[in-house]
């Protein structure tokens, strides 16, 4: 097994553990805006600490920047804060799996708006995605609520993301200091939004387990993204994007054996679709972003 390989599984490992710790300080009565504001301060810090002592130039032009504010708002933070506000209404290894749809939202966004006609393989993830989300669902159509659209919203949000930043100046940027930036402003986007909800500095509030919790978050996240840039340069961005789909498999057996949450021979079976239809369109994918998340 080649090294670059083992980064990819380390990376897919490792990123099945974060809605594990987020639903864990959920549960502890922590709100999805405090979870995401610490979370997202540790990535900022963490970055620019290697910035600062690699003394690495991260300079981007105010076209990006504006770019950088648009996309974390409304693509990359609000997909995470959709996602973890799923938790609250569904099993998380459900919501995680739903979220996994997002190559599939990107597929539909090139189409309708840039009018790139997806070609048959695509054709056939979409109809499979569509099954394993019936799968998962057990056929039962009492899912289809505040639960399951938020963790669908949360894919669409990141696969809104993804085209834009295939179709930004961004593109030409190095992952990490994108990453460094989105990580700041989304500090400063949750740090407002807990202000504004709360009215006071009380959102702040984290216990010993809330510290200890998110600065693990903000590690993982950190961990991540240089696995799967490793692993990348070593095999490859589309076997990299294979590999790291099983992060939602991860989760989603996490979830059963941590939480206890509901499975049956459908919840399986409508996993596998899933990682079929990813793993289809990764196939297929002529650009990175759809290999590289955190």
């Amino acid at each position: 097994m080649s090294i670059g390989i083992i980064a990819a599984v380390a990376a897919a490992l490792a990123a099945g553990l974060i809605p594990v710790l987020t639903k864990a300080l959920m549960l502890d009565g922590l709100g999805a805006t405090t979870i995401l504001f610490y979370r997202y301060a540790v990535v900022f810090m963490g970055l620019g600490l290697t910035f600062i002592l690699k003394k690495e130039k991260i300079r981007v032009t105010k076209k990006q920047a504006l770019e950088l504010f648009i996309y974390s708002a409304v693509g990359y933070g609000g997909s995470t804060f959709l996602l973890a506000r799923s938790f609250n209404y569904m099993p998380m290894g459900l919501a995680t799996m739903l979220y996994f749809s997002y190559p599939l939202f990107v597929v539909v966004i090139m189409a309708m708006v840039f009018k790139e006609k997806p070609n048959q393989t695509k054709i056939s993830a979409l109809i499979i995605a569509s099954a394993g989300i019936l799968f998962l669902m057990n056929f039962n159509f009492d899912l289809i609520n505040m639960g399951s659209v938020l963790a669908l919203g949360s894919g669409l949000a990141y696969g809104i993301y993804l085209v834009s930043l295939q179709q930004s100046s961004l593109k030409t940027l190095e992952n990490r200091v994108i990453i460094f930036y989105l990580g700041g402003i989304c500090t400063i986007f949750f740090g407002i939004q807990g202000w504004i909800i709360s009215g006071n500095s009380e959102f702040l509030a984290l216990p010993v387990k809330g510290v200890l919790f998110t600065l693990a978050l903000g590690g993982i996240t950190i961990f991540v993204l240089q696995m799967v840039t490793f692993a990348i340069k070593r095999i490859g961005s589309t076997q990299t994007s294979l590999i790291i789909a099983f992060e939602a498999v991860v989760t989603l057996v996490l979830g059963v054996l941590v939480y206890n949450e509901p499975w049956n021979g459908n919840t399986f079976v409508g996993a596998g679709l899933m990682l079929i239809a990813v793993i289809l369109v990764s196939q297929t994918a002529d650009a990175d972003p759809l290999s590289i998340r955190d």
